[in-house]
């Protein structure tokens, strides 16, 4: 088990590491702009994203994820759900506790990625209601990694996460220390 644990946390911190060399190279080159035509098919990828949020449609979510079993999601808990199953048991069981939700994007910023695909970063604000709960609102900031497939973009990897000032829950206030206190 804990070696599980332990491929986890060097596949977790590959990705950091890969995803911010991708970031520098983007940088470095000058953050070129994305041609109109990827602008908008990423555009659309995160509306359908927030669609399938609505509706509470896990196929239409996993349907923009790439189908290689190499996937991952890191969720707003931290947990790290790898491959297709972990993801989509992630997402049925997620949205079996939610009755309603909506998301509008704040802000993002699409990355040209230097081999083809896109770095989207940027933050949403969900207005939901779980199952026994008052209804709320959740600020969530992700990063993701995008690539065309089979002439559609797809989400290789997803990661998500509240920050600590936007978020509701009481363990999420930030201690003398400066990190979050635990539940």
């Amino acid at each position: 088990m804990q070696r599980r644990t332990l491929q986890t946390v060097a596949l977790a911190v590959s990705a950091v590491l890969w995803l911010s060399s991708l970031c520098f190279a983007a940088n470095v080159r000058g953050a070129k702009s994305l041609p109109p035509d990827v602008l908008r098919a990423n555009q659309e990828l995160d509306r359908k994203f927030l669609e399938g949020h609505r509706v509470l449609d896990t196929d239409m979510i996993m349907g923009l994820f790439t189908k290689s079993p190499d996937i991952f999601f890191i969720g707003p808990t931290g947990v790290i759900y790898q491959g297709r199953d972990q993801v989509r048991q992630s997402i049925e069981k997620f949205f079996g506790r939610v009755v309603t939700m909506t998301g509008v994007i704040d802000h993002v910023t699409y990355l040209p990625s230097g081999d083809g695909g896109v770095i989207a970063y940027g933050q949403v604000t969900y207005h939901r209601q779980l199952q026994g709960s008052a209804p709320d609102q959740r600020v969530v900031v992700w990063t993701d990694y995008r690539r065309k497939e089979n002439a559609q973009w797809v989400i290789v990897f997803r990661h998500a996460h509240w920050p600590l000032a936007s978020n509701s829950l009481p363990c999420a206030t930030p201690t003398a220390g400066g990190s979050a206190a635990q539940p």
